[in-house]
């Protein structure tokens, strides 16, 4: 007979946050239980007001017009062989796999997964380029969590709580009491704090636009998920600001186009066009950059990108402090230059203007961003398209100014036009190899932070800015939310105010400005259409607010070691994935993750090693406490 999770007596770990991050997590302590804790019978509570699998931002019950933004096939929770962890790899279907074996009867149903009334449907148009909906990414998280509850059967027992969890606090054993709104209280011997992207408050400029909005009856939507928005208020015709070129503002664009009865189709030449309802508002769409995030690609490279990172290594960037201007971010930058253009030589040799291998080689010894290389490129690749600008990619609109919106208009729909080209058509197959390259120096950066390398002076402005530069580059739409945003501008449904959108109230009516025009568009309504971010500073999460005023959580910052100079981060901090309290002790029995991007398949992905070691170490601590416990 298997261990019972409700029995007082069991060994236990508290997993509060039942979404990816969390299912991962659970999946980890599952395949290490009989390795690190042999012999033990344990439980594990998970705790989330919402279903688990998919938690909150996968949940079911949303509009099937939202899609995720990450390809099928690139989507998953389980070990493979490429997965260089400590803990036993558990190999499993993809998105697109489980798909397939779904309509074809052939994956198993485990207890406790009900599939929706929709799921086989998409089910069986999925293929390995398709962007499923939020609510088929839930129901793959939801099997994914229930198949990893019954293979934990009978060593690891697992009990789900619909609820929230209000506080945790120390009790005399050691043993953690978590408070439960509404569900009374629980006892563990360890606690994982895996809730995600937790709330926050919003932005000081945002309260003030809020209550002055309200003064004046405007319609104002602060940062926040696109299904927590209503946009019942938003009335047809009216003139809209949207602040955000990110996925939320995507969402946003179709929940007042297509998710009015607007029609997207295709016209004699193949080109998408929008025909519309009457019912959308006219939307003016700005941001910093001013262009949204580029697009996925819809084909994949016809060889597998191998040796990298090949210059942004241990070896190459010596010892710390590392400054990131002048240390790293000129192997970054070479790094992604020489991926694209080693794909170039590879798959399309015939668009060199040198022999494909002299360039290769020459590229490899020349100085980087110096006039000799310069020189090599403008003779090596003649075409302007097919040029590798990593600097020149992350903000296009820099230093363009345009003499009315008409030519901003202009010059935006040729932009969003080669951009869905360049993520349809296999050609330019050198920019998809500069996507794959970036999550190999993401990755491999992430592990220079984490030694602690990285000069923090350097890091405060550098950092965020590079995983701007990666989330532009890698985290964008899918290729066909892209061909409809210029099908909506086609239409005069979007117009683009530019970049560095700025959004005062003038004469009692909101005004947007960039340094893209010299025009002014005032409206009666915007939203926020970006997400609110992470700052523990604005944390308003109940269970982090009571730890944060208890001193059991703090703020991570970074110290200078030339000037002593502390630099705050917004993150939970922690060491070891330990909490730490405000005095800088780690907690020895309560861990913390942050959410992450989904693992890739065939990349050991940080996140699923992230989560390995997590699980192992809870599980070690777990059979720690239980044997002080029973001294």
């Amino acid at each position: 007979m298997g261990v019972d999770p409700g029995s007082r007596g069991t060994p236990s770990i508290a997993l509060i946050g039942a979404g990816p991050r969390g299912t991962s997590i659970l999946e980890r302590i599952v395949a290490s239980a009989a390795e690190c804790a042999p012999g033990l019978d344990l439980a594990v509570h998970v705790i989330d007001p919402f279903p688990p699998g998919g938690g909150y931002v996968w949940r079911g019950g949303q509009s099937g017009l939202l899609w995720s933004n990450t390809r099928s096939d690139e989507c998953t929770l389980f070990t493979d062989e490429s997965v260089k962890c400590e803990g036993p790899l558990v190999p499993g279907p993809s998105l697109a796999e489980w798909a397939e074996a779904l309509v074809r009867g052939e994956c198993a149903l485990p207890e406790g997964f009900k599939p929706g009334a929709g799921t086989s449907d998409e089910a069986s148009r999925v293929h390995a380029g398709w962007f499923a909906t939020r609510q088929l990414v839930g129901e793959y998280l939801s099997w994914v969590f229930w198949s990893t509850v019954d293979t934990g059967a009978p060593q690891v027992g697992v009990r789900v709580h619909q609820a929230r969890v209000a506080d945790v606090r120390e009790l005399p054993t050691g043993r953690q009491r978590l408070s439960l709104d509404g569900a009374g209280a629980l006892d563990v011997d360890v606690v994982i704090h895996a809730q995600g992207n937790f709330q926050v408050g919003p932005l000081t400029e945002e309260t003030s636009l809020a209550r002055r909005a309200s003064a004046h009856r405007l319609t104002y939507a602060p940062t926040a998920s696109t299904a927590e928005v209503s946009l019942d208020s938003v009335l047809p015709g009216e003139a809209v600001l949207l602040r955000g070129l990110g996925l939320a503002f995507f969402d946003t664009m179709v929940l007042l186009t297509e998710g009015r009865g607007g029609r997207f189709c295709r016209d004699a030449s193949g080109d998408l066009r929008y025909e519309p309802s009457g019912r959308e508002p006219v939307l003016h769409a700005g941001s910093r950059r001013g262009v949204p995030y580029r697009s996925k690609f819809h084909y994949t490279l016809s060889r597998p990108l191998s040796g990298l990172p090949r210059y942004f290594t241990p070896e190459e960037l010596g010892k710390g402090p590392l400054d990131f201007a002048s240390g790293l971010w000129p192997l970054i930058a070479r790094e992604l230059t020489a991926a694209g253009y080693r794909e170039l030589a590879a798959s399309h040799p015939e668009r060199l203007g040198v022999e494909a291998d002299a360039f290769l080689a020459r590229l490899d010894t020349v100085e980087w961003n110096s006039p000799e290389m310069k020189e090599l490129i403008e003779s090596a690749v003649p075409e302007e398209g097919d040029r590798i600008d990593v600097e020149g990619m992350d903000r296009p609109l820099t230093g363009r100014g345009f003499h009315s919106p008409a030519a901003l208009q202009e010059w935006m729909t040729a932009y969003l036009a080669a951009d869905v080209e360049r993520g349809r058509d296999p050609r330019h197959s050198a920019h998809l190899a500069v996507y794959h390259a970036i999550f190999s120096v993401a990755d491999a950066l992430w592990r220079v932070v984490q030694s602690g390398l990285l000069s923090p002076a350097s890091a405060g402005p550098g950092l965020p800015e590079f995983f701007q530069f990666c989330r532009f580059r890698t985290s964008g739409p899918p290729g066909p939310r892209l061909e409809q945003l210029l099908a909506l501008a086609r239409a005069g449904v979007v117009h683009f105010i530019g970049a560095e959108t700025e959004v005062t109230l003038v004469d009692g009516v909101f005004a947007a400005r960039s340094s893209s025009t010299d025009t002014e568009i005032r409206a009666r309504a915007l939203i926020e259409a970006r997400l609110p971010g992470r700052a523990l500073s604005r944390a308003t999460d109940p269970l982090l607010l009571r730890l944060l005023e208890r001193g059991e959580v703090r703020e991570q910052t970074q110290v200078d070691p030339a000037t002593g100079g502390r630099h705050p981060t917004g993150l939970v901090d922690t060491v070891g994935q330990r909490l730490r309290g405000s005095d800088g002790a780690p907690h020895p029995r309560r861990f913390f993750a942050y959410p992450g991007d989904f693992p890739r398949p065939g990349t050991n992905s940080v996140f699923l090693h992230q989560s390995d070691a997590l699980a192992r170490s809870a599980l070690r601590e777990l059979v720690r406490a239980v044997g002080e416990a029973r001294l």
